[in-house]
């Protein structure tokens, strides 16, 4: 009898969950079928990650900029 562990058995190797719907997808998707979101790779306890958005990341650092510079074109 092969020894499996606990992970092994619970989360198969051929599907992952999705962190925001926790819909079961292939393991191969980029985005779940069912919310449309962006998943990545497969964690150790079967759960996809979250990829970093960083074109928010890029937004926001643009407004702060923004708005410092407007905050020093008007007050200084």
């Amino acid at each position: 009898m092969e020894k499996t562990g606990i992970l092994e058995r619970e989360y198969p190797d051929s599907s992952k969950k999705c962190p925001e719907c926790y819909a079961y997808v292939s393991a191969d998707a980029k985005v779940c079928p069912s919310c449309k979101n962006r998943i990545g790779k497969r964690t150790a306890y079967g759960m996809a990650d979250t990829p970093i958005n960083w074109k928010a990341y890029i937004v926001c650092a643009l407004a702060w900029l923004t708005l410092i510079v407007y905050v020093k074109w008007a007050f200084f």
